[in-house]
């Protein structure tokens, strides 16, 4: 390449990772390009700029939308996303207070470097028409509704317990001069009334090459990118503001923000039917986020108040007989005045103001009296362990730092490099005496001024809004008239028509899809030992060196061989011989795992020694289901840790199976927190949708029955009276869950290491099965399918609408039967309608999101349920966003709407990027390799062989699974439906979908909760205190869960 406009600011070479960081800056623009070269399939793009607003308007977020609806070159809708997923890309964005990122997640560098520069303009220069605005920002329906995608997703959470508790706290930290004081989301009202032209002047002010800053990390060919990023600015350079004319940094050019001069407290209903439970919220302004070893100090000192149950804070408020909380949380808002947010989750109502004096308490107790140095001093440890750990296996440990810093840094790049080229703040931390470390948390939070939040939740609240919301609209309607309301029908209309003028084909076809040999994914040798010898001897080098450490274990060892530096162990276990009636201990055994006391050599050792030597001796530790794995029915417990604690961590994993003590107190303080948690979790719509579902659809046998919150909410307090009057027969329930669950014989293990390096790969075990018995025969892998109702096993004829006051919009999931083998001969066909119907941009997109129906829409393939599933996400109406998503797909499949021959090429590159994102590490790598082998019995390159049986299929095969399986979905003969709804909306939602053939009832969240049998605590048949499940005077129910299979890698 010839001389290049980007020279380079800095270049260094991290000495925790295998990761070079390279600074450029052209000279010409003064656009930046920061480059972290790693190895790996993925490469990850972060187009960052710093962005600053005085108002409420929601500017910053509406643009960032806006910036997706085409580009000066490509003034296509959806162009930019066609174009991605041809080139195996995925774009995303997202709007923080202080600046805006746009992300381009690709398979291989070939693919990122085509996509690039078309991005690159979508950003600098987008079209930003009037009809972009209406659709994407806000409208007004033939109705009088409003809608549109930003409306709809802030509809969803401006009325939350967090936005309101967080916006008020912004406005008592910042008076009105600066820009952290502000929603840049936008609220409600500032968005019916947002113009586009106040969206242009922020995007000409912020805009500019000389404040984007692309990060890159992955491998990345720099000569290329140089010649990319070289070819833009020569077609962009006559029509950007002169580089050279004096320009405002955002932030780093404001006037600084003043401190506070004194503490102030203040109260914030939000609308909850269910008044037993608020929160505290407790911010303090503290030191310069760019100060790497104030940064650093920061991230400790909030694992030493608030980093597990034995921290100052969780063990003083939390781990007690009566709580104040269920929960503390310590976190940060890096500025130059970084954010220090104290959070304290699910209060007593009428102990919210006592619980914010007892933390300040706490906190002034813990500075005036000398500090567990020796905790401290190994918590400095973990937290450098884990910043190596993050960097070898996330993008986002080097994206986040780089984008701070281009938003305060200094733009030689020599605070990048004092930040990321070493760990060395934590060698400055060592030094740090008792005094030191007291004064430093004295300085930023018990005598700094502070401000206090009360969260207070308000039954009155919910419905003054529900009228209000109906007055409003009300009134709209009254005064526009049908002739008002048709014009702006007919003006959405017309939006939607020039929003949606279709891309010409050869505009699409000129971008080839990559190769994808340009894809560089990690390979791992597989290794057997144990009982999984049997599943195949292997001959590798690695198998030939581990076989020289081989002993006759009663144990499924399997490996995978990485080139990574920690070791990461992995325990998937049956449920399948747990009684039914204890498998809803699984969520209080879970919080119990690494909280408990245990007996170790004769001797107990109480909960808190416990803790702290886990944390001590591993990187990260967790127990959840086996989701993750495709094994949901399954529990997995996981230990990373370097090289040196493997045999440590086996030996932890035997104690904590076997050796672990039920103790009363421990039991009844986990349950404390458990159910304060409850309402909460009854108050997200997006979780509840799917737990509603769960009740339908899994069998009491399913774990992911029995951990739900609709069976919690019942079953926790049943068990807790029951812990109350007769401890024993608690304890009791939970030895003989033990029992049943830790067998050898119910579990599989899983080893992701560098296993030409790792000391004792198989003999390390043998302490772990001595004296355990085994009773000759591994247990079968769980499978969801068996454990399945009537309704999930057949779906169809079930559709409940179920009320929640908590939401201002709708979610539904609607579920069909689908694949659960990989053999089935449909399977390809299926693979390819979604990919070609999920695309950004792409037909469900472009029916619900772009019509401002949904903010999202998903077709899902559940492969362990053996079922198909169709979402809709925060939606003004689910009834709407299914009914025109229904229409597309039915016209796909009849035929009247052909099939795009490069969208089709688009939907196998998309396949391709699913392939790259199961294996973006080397623990990914290794745990794919593990599901394809073991879950599911297919070699370990099976995605080759699925790639080429998809590239032989034929329309005709598409149109086929689309009539078969996909519109079952959509048939009410065929399908189970689930919506939660504002109440608001409830009666209109039950009469559509009744007119569609849905046998539509009005439920409420109490409906489908479950106790499992456990009736202990009732009085005269009926629970004593049935606060959290009463009717409001409307009849209406409230409810939440955010619960998950999955744990990402």
């Amino acid at each position: 390449m010839g001389k290049s406009y980007f020279r380079i600011v800095t270049k260094f070479q991290t000495d925790y990772s295998p990761s070079n960081i390279t600074k450029y800056e052209s000279q010409r623009t003064g656009m930046t390009a920061v480059v972290v070269d790693r190895e790996g399939p993925k490469v990850h793009g972060f187009f960052a700029l710093a962005t600053e607003i005085l108002d409420d308007s929601g500017a910053p977020h509406t643009l960032e939308h806006l910036c997706f609806m085409g580009s000066r070159s490509y003034p296509y809708k959806g162009i930019l996303d066609r174009l991605a997923t041809r080139a195996y890309s995925e774009t995303n964005a997202w709007t923080a207070t202080d600046h805006t990122a746009y992300t381009l997640d690709t398979a291989g560098w070939a693919g990122f470097s085509q996509i690039l520069p078309v991005y690159l303009e979508h950003i600098l220069f987008p079209t930003l028409t009037d009809a972009g605005c209406i659709t994407e920002v806000h409208h007004i329906d033939g109705t009088g509704q409003d809608a549109g995608v930003v409306y709809s997703e802030m509809q969803g959470i401006q009325n939350t317990q967090d936005s309101l508790m967080n916006e008020k706290g912004n406005k008592m930290l910042y008076p009105e001069s600066i820009g952290f004081r502000y929603e840049t989301g936008g609220m409600m009202d500032a968005l019916r009334v947002l113009a586009a032209d106040r969206i242009r002047r922020f995007h000409k002010e912020m805009y500019q090459p000389k404040n984007l800053c692309v990060v890159i990390v992955g491998k990345v060919d720099h000569d290329d990118l140089l010649t990319v990023l070289d070819k833009f600015e020569d077609n962009i350079i006559a029509d950007i503001p002169d580089p050279a004319s004096p320009w405002r940094r955002p932030w780093v050019d404001s006037p600084p923000v003043p401190l506070l001069t004194k503490s102030s407290i203040a109260t914030v209903e939000f609308p909850e039917k269910d008044e037993s439970m608020g929160e505290v919220i407790v911010a303090f302004l503290g030191p310069d986020c760019m100060d790497p070893v104030s940064a650093t100090a920061v991230d400790v000192m909030s694992m030493y108040l608030a980093g597990s149950s034995v921290s100052v804070l969780e063990s003083n408020l939390v781990e007690i007989e009566d709580p104040w909380a269920t929960s503390v949380r310590f976190y940060n808002e890096d500025r130059p005045n970084t954010v220090l947010w104290i959070q304290l989750t699910a209060v007593a109502t009428e102990k919210l103001e006592a619980a914010e004096k007892k933390l300040f308490e706490v906190l002034k107790k813990t500075v005036d009296t000398p500090l567990n140095f020796a905790y401290l001093t190994d918590l400095i440890h973990r937290d450098r362990r884990q910043t190596k750990f993050y960097a070898e296996t996330s993008g986002h440990s080097f994206s986040t730092p780089i984008i701070t810093d281009h938003l305060f840094g200094k733009r030689d790049g020599s605070q990048l490099r004092e930040n990321l080229e070493n760990l060395s703040a934590y060698d400055e931390l060592e030094k740090w005496d008792d005094k030191k470390w007291r004064d430093f948390m004295r300085k930023w939070l018990v005598d700094n001024h502070h401000v206090s939040i009360l969260g207070r939740p308000s039954a009155k609240l919910v419905k003054k809004i529900e009228e209000e919301e109906k007055q409003r609209v009300a009134d709209r309607v009254k005064t526009l008239g049908k002739e008002g309301l048709k014009e702006l029908q007919d003006k959405l209309d017309a939006a939607k028509a020039e929003n949606d003028k279709e891309i010409p084909p050869a505009v699409v076809g000129q971008f080839p899809v990559p190769g994808v040999d340009s894809i560089h994914f990690i390979k791992t040798t597989t290794v057997r030992a144990g009982l999984a010898v049997k599943d195949g001897k292997l001959d590798n080098h690695v198998q030939k060196i581990v076989d020289k450490d081989s002993i006759d274990l009663p144990l499924y060892l399997h490996y995978e061989s990485v080139a990574s530096e920690f070791v990461h162990v992995n325990l998937f276990v049956s449920t399948a011989s747990i009684p039914v009636k204890l498998r809803p201990l699984m969520p209080i055994y879970w919080e119990l795992f690494f909280d408990t006391p245990v007996m170790m050599d004769g001797v107990r050792v109480e909960y808190e020694k416990v803790v702290e030597q886990l944390e001590k001796d591993t990187i990260h530790l967790s127990i959840t289901s086996g989701g993750y794995v495709d094994l949901p029915e399954a529990v997995r417990i996981r230990l990373q840790v370097e090289p040196a604690k493997y045999e440590t961590a086996i030996k932890w994993l035997r104690t904590l199976l076997w050796d672990s003590i039920f103790d009363k107190k421990r039991i009844g303080i986990t349950l404390s927190k458990l159910r304060s948690d409850i309402p909460d979790e009854k108050r997200q719509g997006k979780s509840m949708v799917h737990s509603v579902k769960n009740m339908v659809e899994l069998a009491p046998e399913s774990i992911g029955r029995a951990k739900d919150t609709l069976v919690k909410s019942k079953y926790l307090k049943r068990i807790d009276a029951l812990l109350k009057e007769d401890p024993d027969a608690v304890i009791k329930q939970f030895e003989e869950f033990r029992e049943a669950f830790c067998k050898l014989e119910n579990i599989r293990i899983l080893v992701i290491a560098d296993l030409e390096k790792l000391k004792n790969p198989v003999s390390g075990w043998k302490s772990f099965a001595d004296g355990r018995h085994f009773d000759g025969k591994l247990a079968p892998l769980d499978k969801r399918t068996d454990r399945l109702t009537s309704a999930g096993k057949n779906p169809g004829g079930v559709t409940n609408i179920v009320q929640m006051p908590t939401i201002d919009n709708t979610y539904s999931t609607h579920t069909c039967k689908g694949p659960s083998t990989y053999d089935d001969p449909q399977l390809p066909a299926l693979m390819l309608a979604l990919a070609y119907l999920g695309a950004t941009e792409g037909p469900l997109w472009v029916a619900a999101r772009g019509s401002g129906l949904a903010y999202g829409v998903y077709m899902s393939r559940n492969h362990n349920s053996g079922h198909l599933n169709f979402d809709v996400y925060r939606s003004p109406d689910a009834y709407k966003a299914f009914a025109a998503v229904k229409k597309v797909i039915t016209d796909y499949a009849n035929g009247t709407t052909p099939f795009d021959t490069n969208e089709l090429e688009g939907a196998i590159s998309r396949i391709v990027v699913s392939f790259a994102d199961d294996e973006p590490n080397m623990s990914g790598a290794g745990t794919t390799s593990f599901i394809r082998q073991v879950v599911h019995g297919v070699p370990k390159d099976f995605n080759t062989e699925m790639l080429r049986r998809i590239k032989k299929v034929t329309v005709d095969d598409i149109r086929k699974a689309l009539k078969d399986q996909v519109l079952a979905c959509f048939d009410p003969e065929r399908s189970n439906v689930v919506v939660v709804t504002a109440p608001i909306k409830a009666n209109e939602i039950v009469e559509q979908f009744t007119k569609d053939g849905f046998k539509a009832e009005l439920k409420h969240l109490k409906d489908f909760e479950d106790d499992y049998g456990l009736k202990y605590g009732l009085k005269d048949g009926e629970e004593e205190d049935e606060d959290e499940d009463d009717e409001d005077e409307s009849g209406s129910e409230d409810g939440s869960d955010d619960e998950s299979d999955d744990s990402e890698e």
